[in-house]
């Protein structure tokens, strides 16, 4: 099927969240947010002082607090999906997880921002957004969200006719499908629906069809397109149409608030609760590593076949803040369930999706032992 037959236009007439009014951003709703901050000035523990370049992980790992004994993994086999440009440390986490007793590490490739790797069994831990998380755990599916990475990394990309958001109304935006199974319209779902807008035309490309969702924007088919990760700095330099009219780094609410998260297959969880608490540290140790040093992170992992651009990895880094100490990922988690089910995206209360997808047991003992 060529790309062009696979567009579809959509109203937005049927969509639930058409009649919500504007509301007062102060009056919000939104918790004020919980830190670690003083949680840890009564941590004992002792600072990392890390050079760059290739010497970094192992300074890190001489530096690092005594961390948690744990018994061996249930298993030695770890499938991970392939992570943005973001997110390197899911790659240079291999060197950590087999120093916590994974000798099978493989990355799978395939689609974070799509259910299959879930569905269909084909990786046991990912990177995920937080409408991803929220609209899946919603849906009965078996995911469980360990721990936040960072916040940041979105960039909403408009027509230079629309300078705010207030400017989508009666506009066409990209999607890959108009169903909260996409994450790309779940956002739009819980933006559209705080600001108070509901005359839109949803472009779709297809579930599987990020680039043709992209295109839709760059060729003119649509006015609007959310941009993850390396995909803002790729339209920068192809210098396409367009001005960046929400940033998530810098741009209330969504600032506040963190993006992508490490989740898990809750039955392989389930099943292997060692192995994911030490899947886990390892996951947040190279993590850890990569955001005292974006350029060398991105050198280590393009050095280690992370099928990436350097460049592009280095970017998408600059457009993160790596503060998952700071920022509690239940709050994340609330904000989001919230909004998705004011638009009637979705059933379940917050509660419910924190109750039933979270695990964040293991996350203040990591805290502690992996300092800033």
């Amino acid at each position: 099927m060529s790309t062009k037959s696979v567009w579809k236009v959509r109203d937005t007439g049927d969509l639930p969240f058409d009649s919500l009014i504007p509301r007062d951003r102060d009056l919000s709703g939104e918790r004020p947010l919980s830190t670690r901050r003083q949680l840890l000035l009564r941590t004992l523990g002792t600072g990392a002082a890390i050079l760059g370049g290739s010497a970094l992980a192992a300074c890190a790992r001489q530096s690092e607090a005594a961390t948690t004994v744990l018994p061996p993994p249930e298993t030695t086999t770890l499938r991970i999906v392939m992570p943005p440009e973001c997110d390197p440390g899911l790659w240079l986490a291999k060197d950590y997880l087999r120093e916590e007793g994974f000798t099978d590490i493989s990355h799978v490739p395939t689609n974070f921002t799509t259910r299959a790797w879930l569905t269909d069994g084909l990786a046991d831990i990912a990177p995920a957004h937080p409408e991803f998380m929220v609209a899946t755990i919603d849906a009965g599916l078996p995911l469980t969200v360990l721990a936040p990475l960072h916040s940041a990394c979105l960039e909403l990309w408009a027509d230079r006719s629309i300078t705010t958001v207030g400017g989508l109304k009666g506009r066409r935006i990209s999607v890959r499908m108009k169903d909260k199974s996409d994450q790309f319209f779940a956002f739009f779902a819980a933006l559209l629906g705080y600001v108070g807008i509901g005359d839109v035309h949803f472009v779709e490309a297809g579930i599987d069809n990020y680039g043709a969702m992209i295109d839709a924007f760059k060729d003119g088919r649509a006015d609007a397109v959310l941009a993850g990760a390396a995909e803002g700095p790729k339209l920068r330099r192809s210098g396409t149409r367009g001005n960046v009219i929400l940033d998530t780094m810098t741009d209330k609410p969504w600032s506040l608030y963190e993006c992508c998260h490490l989740v898990a297959n809750r039955d392989w969880a389930r099943q292997n609760p060692i192995a994911t608490k030490r899947a886990t540290r390892a996951v947040m140790r190279a993590t850890n590593r990569a955001a005292k040093d974006h350029a060398g992170a991105a050198r280590d992992s393009i050095a280690s076949g992370f099928p990436k651009e350097e460049s592009l990895v280095v970017a998408a880094m600059n457009m993160c803040k790596y503060n998952w100490r700071d920022v509690e990922p239940t709050e994340t988690a609330r904000f989001f369930a919230l909004r998705l089910a004011e638009a009637k995206v979705i059933k379940s209360t917050p509660e419910e999706i924190i109750d039933r997808g979270t695990n964040f047991a293991f996350l203040p003992q990591l805290r502690s032992e992996l300092k800033a």
